[in-house]
């Protein structure tokens, strides 16, 4: 049986990826902040950050697979996006030996005019080409259906809340092709376990895009009045220059406009990733329980 060292899964993602590694693999996680919620007996815990992990590699040496998912995602300080995100990378694939698998979660915004953050992913992907190392890089586009108030899952919440649905527009409605926690994190424990073809950069989306028009229309299934309100990015950018309280960093921004290519054709040939439609679930109630066959 292999073992598999985890970073980042004290994450809502990695906690998912955890659960289903666990009955297949051998985990070794490494703990950071958050805590794990998966039963001792089933996983091997590191406590500590990636400095401890890059300055004390032998845990990481004795796994035949390093599932790096640790990131920053929101800071003020765009120079704390490349330390974390891209230098501690670089430091966790010199720690690596030359047999290891190195499966990395990335973002469908790692672009070098993605903002800090995704420049940040972008670097560390290409770090990761250039390392010798069998890899496998996986983008997953926007996430649904988790615990954390943030992103796609923050705009159905104001929807219900107030009634409001944000269209943001830059050149026309922006687009989301959002997939679930559970599928996304089927996909990537099922990637870190079979790992083959290697060499493989995987986007995981939903089939088709929608904009906030399709999106308020199924959610008036069970919001109702329901208005769609138009959200121009430049007013966001002009507000946030001004230093005018938003929820969300200015990078953020540039990770909302970078036109992303919605295609998850490599996924469905490797995997069978066939994801459910985010439409159905905003008109069902945003309660669709996404099944253990679907994503892989």
């Amino acid at each position: 049986m292999d073992t598999v060292f985890v970073t980042g899964g004290s994450s809502t993602l990695g906690q998912h990826v955890l659960r289903n590694l666990v009955s297949r693999v051998r985990v070794m996680a490494v703990v950071h902040r958050r805590r794990v919620e998966i039963p001792d007996a089933e996983i091997e815990r590191l406590h500590g950050g990636l400095e401890e992990t890059v300055r004390n590699s032998a845990a990481l040496q004795r796994s035949q697979v390093v599932l790096h998912m640790a990131a920053l995602t929101h800071s003020d300080n765009p120079s704390e996006y490349f330390r974390v995100n891209t230098d501690l990378t670089k430091q966790l694939l010199l720690a690596c030996l030359p047999s290891q698998h190195f499966a990395y979660v990335s973002t469908i915004c790692a672009h070098p005019d993605a903002g800090a953050y995704g420049r940040s992913k972008w670097l560390a992907e290409e770090a990761i080409r250039d390392s010798g190392l069998n890899y496998t890089i996986i983008r997953p586009a926007e996430i649904y259906g988790s615990s954390n108030s943030e992103g796609i899952d923050a705009l159905i919440a104001l929807a219900r809340k107030v009634r409001v649905l944000p269209d943001f527009r830059h050149g026309g409605s922006i687009k989301f092709a959002p997939i679930s926690v559970q599928e996304a994190a089927q996909f990537i424990s099922e990637a870190t376990i079979r790992r083959h073809p290697a060499g493989q950069t995987y986007t995981l989306c939903a089939e088709r895009s929608c904009a906030a028009t399709e999106m308020a229309q199924a959610l008036r299934s069970s919001v109702r009045p329901l208005f769609v309100v138009p959200v121009p990015v430049g007013m966001l950018r002009a507000a946030k220059a001004l230093g005018l309280p938003l929820p969300f960093k200015r990078d953020q921004i540039d990770r909302l406009v970078l036109p992303k290519t919605y295609n998850n054709a490599l996924a469905r040939r490797d995997y069978d990733f066939h994801p459910r439609s985010f439409l159905d679930y905003l008109a069902q109630g945003a309660k669709i329980t996404i099944g253990a066959g679907s994503g892989r």
